[in-house]
């Protein structure tokens, strides 16, 4: 083989190997940058939903300060209901923006148990002199207040809500 074509083939390995390495770092740092750009955007996107959340467990206590009306009170009863499913609906749409399944089970099992029993949610419960929903606002907040940090779950929130969390 003459020297001039071993050196033409020796250019064309080495830009070729040079435009793939060139391309591999390429795509190697677009799908770096976007799993960031995701990252960040869930980290937005919960700490967004975890200061609405709070919000409405404000919203909750307030709602429930008076008390549930009597059932006989059939008006001021469907209104007080009314304003309690409106006020959920809007913590059921937050707790589908957490990407943390835990955060995200807290909120719709704490949903839940609100709508499904309003009048036992507004009697005491447990060892503490508060009313059920109380201590359910006190651990959502706490909860968001792990979000907001980004500090891991606090586990021995399940333990306060036996069936809130699927056994292991």
């Amino acid at each position: 083989m003459q020297a001039e074509t071993l050196a033409a083939l020796f250019g064309l390995g080495g830009t070729l190997v040079g435009a793939a390495v060139s391309t591999g770092a390429v795509v190697w740092q677009q799908r770096r940058t976007a799993n960031e750009a995701e990252r960040v955007h869930l980290l937005g996107l919960s700490e967004t939903a975890a200061n609405e959340v709070i919000r409405l467990t404000y919203a909750i206590e307030d709602h429930f300060e008076d008390g549930v009306p009597d059932p006989s009170m059939v008006r001021t009863r469907e209104q007080w209901m009314e304003n309690c499913r409106l006020i959920l609906r809007e913590l059921d749409a937050e707790a589908l923006k957490f990407p943390d399944p835990k955060v995200r089970r807290l909120v719709q099992w704490g949903h839940g148990e609100i709508i499904r029993d309003p009048d036992g949610v507004a009697h005491e419960a447990g060892p503490l002199p508060t009313a059920r929903y109380r201590d359910i606002c006190l651990h959502f907040r706490t909860v968001m207040g792990t979000v907001i940090r980004r500090e891991p779950f606090p586990d021995g929130i399940w333990a306060q809500f036996p069936g809130a969390w699927p056994p292991s």
